[in-house]
């Protein structure tokens, strides 16, 4: 006879990574969906694997001396890449769950990662018309015919639709990732 599991020691569960959606869910997309359902939780070190945790702290390290992360130091070409190569890459998860992010140490000489998470880009929906006109954005940016994030496709639509639902500009959950003493990098 099986042994039944106690699961309801959550912290338990987070260390096993049973029942943690972190080990199964990219962390751009636990982001994408907090937002759309208006979480302002913070992100944190705790919401990354340790992969995730220690490629961070290599595109941040060499970014320190900047004071911030660019699309392009993420290392990974992903505009023209079908969407299920680029959510298994862990460049292109991180490259979207901050996109452009701060860098910088704090008091203690920990290597810091903050941002906030939220479309520069964001339209408000305020009436019918604004909804027909997204509905029509969303289906033009899936044919490739607009949207600045990529050419076409479900990811093209997505990004477009994240325009319209998601946070604006500073509106978004804070991100603060607290990734260790710098010299121990």
């Amino acid at each position: 006879m099986s042994e039944i599991k106690d699961v309801t020691n959550i912290d338990a569960e987070r260390e096993s990574g049973i029942g943690s959606l972190k080990n199964v869910i990219p962390p751009n997309i636990r982001m994408f969906i907090a937002d759309l359902f208006g979480s302002k939780e913070a992100f944190t070190e705790e919401d990354l694997t340790g992969s995730d945790k220690k490629l961070l702290k290599e595109i941040a390290s060499k970014n320190l001396k900047k004071g911030s992360i660019d699309y392009g130091d993420y290392g990974i070409k992903s505009i023209d890449q079908p969407l299920l190569k680029n959510i298994t890459d862990s460049r292109y998860n991180l490259k979207t769950l901050l996109g452009k992010a701060k860098v910088e140490l704090d008091e203690n000489g920990n290597l810091v990662v903050k941002d906030t998470f939220d479309f520069n880009d964001k339209k408000d929906v305020k009436n019918l018309e604004d909804l027909k006109f997204a509905l029509k954005d969303i289906w033009r940016a899936y044919k490739g015919e607009t949207g600045a994030a990529g050419v076409g496709g479900l990811y093209s639509a997505i990004r477009q639709g994240a325009k319209y639902l998601g946070s604006g500009p500073g509106e978004g959950a804070p991100v603060e990732i607290n990734l260790g003493k710098y010299k121990d990098i």
